[in-house]
C-alpha cells in the first residue's frame, strides 16, 4: 500500500496516523525485528527483494505461509504494540511505533500466502515494478501472471470470457524465467541498479521494442505512470536511452508463442479442448442468430428462443419436443452438434440446418405456447407463496 493505509481516519473516527518514509537503515533494522516476531506465527516468512538503488521506503512488506498454531490479528499486533490494523484482502497492515521519530508510525503490510504460494508470491512481489515492465511487454503476446501462476491466453475465447481463455502454465518461478528466456541465474544473483534490471528484461527471448511500442495502455498502466517512478523511468527514460534495447532478437507473433507454450508446458491437449468448448459455442450462438433472424422474431424473441432450447430434444439427430422441460443447461441439447451428427457423407453443406429450421417455422409456436403455461404457473405457484407467508406473519393462518 506504500504506507498509505493510514492516511484515512480509522474505523472508530480515530485521526490518520503520520507514516513517514522508511532510510535504509530503519528499514533493514525492522525488517529484522517484525521478521523475529512473525516467525512466532507463521511457519515461513520472507521479505520480496526491494528495487536496486531504492534510497527509502513508504513500508514494509512480509509474506507468510503456514499458521504454526490459532491465532487472530490482534495477537500479532499485541506482539508488534501496533496502534492499529487494517485488512485488505489476503493482506493486513499493522502501523507499528516509528522507533526514532515520535507519534509517527511504520506500516507494516503482512501478506498472507496461500498454503504452497509464497515462493511465487515472492517472485511477483520481488523488484518493485519488475513484473509489470514484464507483464506490459507480454501483454499482446498473450501471456499473463497473476497470483495463481503463468498462463497463456486463447485469442478469440479472450474476448467473450478472459477467465475462461487462460491456460495455466506453471508457478514455478525458474520454468517462467527459462520459458520467457530471461537469465535465471542473474535474477538470483541480484541486480545493483536500474540499469541492470532493465537490461536484463529486454534480453526475453519474446521481449521486442516493436511490441512494446505498440501496447495499448489499460487504466492500470496510465495509474502506474503517474505513481509508480521505476515504471516510469524504464518507459520514459531507459528505453529511449538505450534505443537498440529490445532490436536484435526475434519478433514473435502471438499464435507462435502460443504454440511455444503449449509444447514447453506440456498444454496442447487442454488448449485443444478447451478451444473445441469454445468453438462448439461459437457455432452455437451463430446458429441462434440465424434462427432469429430467418424467423422475424423480434417480438418476445427471447422467450421464443428459450422455449426451443428448453423444450426441444434431438432423437437420432432429429428434433422433437419434450414432454418436460430441461431448465438447467446440463442435458440441454446442442443443436449445432446434432446436427452434425445427422448429416451424412452425401448431404449438402447447410443441408442439416435447413431440415431443422424447417422443423422449428413447424413448431415453435408449440413450444413458445409450453413455456409460456408453465412461466404462468411458476408466476402463480410464488403468489400463493407470497400470499400464505403474509399471512402467516400477521397471524391468518388457518387454525385446524
Amino acid at each position: 500500500m506504500g504506507g498509505l493505509a493510514f492516511s484515512t481516519p480509522g474505523s472508530d473516527g480515530s485521526p490518520p496516523l503520520k507514516v513517514p518514509r522508511l532510510s535504509s537503515n530503519v528499514y533493514v533494522k525492522l525488517k529484522s525485528e517484525v521478521a523475529s516476531i512473525l516467525e512466532l506465527f507463521y511457519n515461513t516468512v520472507a521479505v520480496p527483494h526491494e528495487a536496486p538503488g531504492k534510497i527509502d521506503h513508504g513500508d514494509i512488506d512480509f509474506l507468510v505461509e503456514g499458521p504454526r498454531y490459532q491465532f487472530n490479528p490482534d495477537d500479532i499486533a499485541k506482539q508488534l504494540k501496533a496502534k492499529r490494523h487494517v485488512k485488505n484482502g489476503p493482506t493486513r497492515s499493522f502501523a507499528i511505533p516509528h522507533p526514532q521519530e515520535e507519534d509517527s508510525f511504520v506500516q507494516v503490510d503482512i501478506h498472507v500466502c496461500s498454503d504452497g504460494h509464497l515462493i511465487w508470491d515472492f517472485f511477483m512481489n520481488s523488484y518493485s515494478d519488475l513484473w509489470h515492465i514484464i507483464s506490459v511487454a507480454h501483454r499482446s503476446l498473450g501471456i499473463t501472471a497473476n497470483d495463481k501462476g503463468l498462463h497463456v491466453r486463447i485469442a478469440g475465447l479472450e474476448e467473450r470470457n478472459r477467465k475462461a481463455s487462460m491456460i495455466f502454465l506453471t508457478d514455478d518461478p525458474t520454468r517462467t524465467m527459462q520459458f520467457l528466456g530471461l537469465d535465471y541465474a542473474k535474477y538470483n544473483e541480484g541486480f545493483n541498479n536500474e540499469d541492470e534490471l532493465f537490461d536484463w528484461v529486454t534480453r526475453g527471448q519474446f521481449f521486442h521494442r516493436e511490441l512494446l511500442n505498440e501496447r495499448t495502455d489499460k487504466s492500470n498502466d496510465r495509474r502506474r505512470m503517474n505513481t509508480r517512478g521505476m515504471y516510469k523511468r524504464f518507459l520514459e527514460e531507459w528505453m529511449s536511452s538505450n534505443p537498440t534495447a529490445g532490436m536484435g532478437g526475434r519478433k514473435w507473433t502471438r499464435d507462435e508463442v502460443l504454440q511455444e507454450a503449449l509444447d514447453a508446458f506440456e498444454k496442447r491437449k487442454q488448449y485443444q479442448e478447451t478451444k473445441r468448448e469454445y468453438d462448439i459455442q461459437q457455432e452455437e450462438d451463430a446458429f441462434w442468430k440465424r434462427v432469429a433472424e430467418t424467423f422475424h422474431l423480434e417480438t418476445s424473441q427471447g422467450l421464443i428462443l428459450k422455449a426451443l432450447k428448453i423444450w426441444v430434444r434431438f432423437d437420432n439427430g432429429r428434433p422433437v419436443m419434450r414432454t418436460e422441460p430441461q431448465l438447467g443447461n446440463e442435458g440441454r441439447a446442442i443443436w449445432t452438434l446434432e446436427m452434425q451428427s445427422n448429416a451424412t457423407a452425401n448431404s449438402e453443406p447447410g443441408e442439416a440446418e435447413a431440415r431443422v429450421l424447417e422443423w422449428i417455422q413447424e413448431h415453435w409456436v408449440d413450444a413458445n405456447a409450453l413455456e409460456k403455461k408453465r412461466q404462468n404457473a411458476q408466476k402463480r405457484s410464488k403468489a400463493r407463496d407470497d400470499l400464505g407467508s403474509k399471512e402467516e406473519a400477521f397471524g391468518l393462518e388457518e387454525e385446524g
